[in-house]
């Protein structure tokens, strides 16, 4: 009589969670010690009210420590929806971000009582979301790397993507860790040709930023080699990724009864300095090779060149063609804005890049371990100009 096979679940690889939990504890407990210490430099005098005040949006300061600058029009769309400035195209506006990471925090706290309705509770609620998805996302990644790659390769991932310059915006009130948890998961179900919940994730990444859409390009590729590129064989399940295009619809749509303009959020996003169409600003790109202003997008340039010479040799030198595809798209993507600033963070969710770098390193751990601590300074120093309100990315 043979013996009973042990039903296998994804999320039950005790290893894989006792690792993140080991690099995340660790690297969150280095972050929380920047912010501590953070007080005796010199803060921004440029927003000295909130030097003054002492917070930005809470005055529970284990909150506010991770929440500036863009989580302020997070939180604008969780209060109050999108509100458009008389002339969007000019005027900042929060039609410039996309909808699901606040609208999740307005779906778990819209039902709250009147007395937790407020900025500390729904900013709680949205830190606790970018760590959960933070989390699921390395767990993800361990096992898709494993999959893609090796096991080797694997147990690096978790301690690369958590010393990357810009990687404390994972625990910030941002969109990141939601939307590097949805294309990590979009992908993985797609591998495993699990397509229609694939597409959901898709079209959820799609919905939380802008360029979510690329994800359709790897997932194009990986459908059509799972039934090796035979035409007949293309079948129904693709009609899943239609909800894509139709969840960016939906959200043009809500824009387009808001403004009455169905691409009001393409003029938004130029009120920002960023289009796809104004290339004026490329000159900006080798400005912080002459100047000692603004030194943090020096990092940029070099995450974005570091992005772009990664995405390439992927193409060339791995077989996973689909993932350095994506990789190429979403960095030429971002060059395309001709804006330089931000693009340390934009290039932090580009994890293709990252898992081919961890599998160049894995027999390398010197240079690895020397590469990580070097990014992990990196992110002490942005982190302590970030709770100082400078501007970081």
């Amino acid at each position: 009589m043979s013996k009973s096979k042990k039903k296998h679940y994804f999320f039950s690889d005790k290893k894989a969670w006792k690792q993140i939990l080991e690099v995340f504890c660790g690297s969150r407990m280095i972050l929380l010690m920047t912010a501590w210490f953070s007080t005796y430099y010199q803060g921004n005098v440029i927003y000295q009210r909130y030097l003054d005040q002492g917070y930005f949006l809470s005055p529970k300061w284990l909150i506010d420590i991770w929440c500036r600058w863009d989580s302020e029009w997070q939180l604008s769309i969780v209060k109050w929806g999108y509100v458009a400035s008389e002339d969007i195209s000019s005027a900042y506006s929060n039609l410039a971000f996309f909808p699901l990471y606040p609208y999740l925090v307005r779906l778990l706290t819209f039902w709250l009582p009147d007395r937790l309705q407020t900025e500390s509770v729904y900013l709680l609620v949205g830190l606790l979301i970018s760590n959960l998805c933070l989390l699921l996302a390395l767990y993800g990644l361990i096992k898709l790397t494993e999959k893609l790659f090796s096991s080797q390769t694997s147990s690096l991932i978790t301690m690369l993507m958590l010393s990357l310059p810009c990687a404390f915006y994972f625990s910030a009130f941002y969109g990141e860790s939601l939307f590097l948890c949805l294309i990590v998961y979009t992908l993985i179900l797609a591998e495993n040709e699990q397509w229609h919940w694939s597409a959901l994730c898709a079209a959820g990444a799609a919905l939380c930023r802008p360029h979510g859409v690329l994800i359709l390009i790897p997932i194009i590729i990986i459908y059509m080699t799972k039934r090796k590129w035979n035409f007949r064989q293309i079948g129904a399940a693709w009609l899943w990724y239609l909800l894509v295009p139709a969840a960016i619809c939906g959200y043009f749509f809500g824009l387009y009864r808001l403004t009455g303009d169905f691409f009001a959020f393409f003029k938004a996003q130029s009120s920002w300095g960023r289009s796809l169409t104004d290339t004026s600003a490329f000159a900006e790109y080798f400005e912080p090779l002459q100047t000692r202003h603004n030194r943090p997008t020096t990092i940029d340039l070099a995450m974005i060149c570091t992005s772009l010479v990664l995405s390439i040799w992927m193409i060339i030198r791995s077989p996973h063609k689909a993932y350095g595809i994506y990789a190429l798209a979403c960095t030429l993507i971002l060059i395309g804005t001709g804006n330089l600033f931000s693009m340390m963070r934009y290039t932090t969710v580009i994890f293709p890049i990252w898992m081919f770098l961890a599998d160049i390193l894995k027999n390398n751990k010197k240079i690895f371990g020397f590469l990580c601590a070097l990014f992990l300074s990196l992110q002490v120093l942005l982190f302590c100009g970030w709770i100082n309100y400078y501007w970081i990315a």
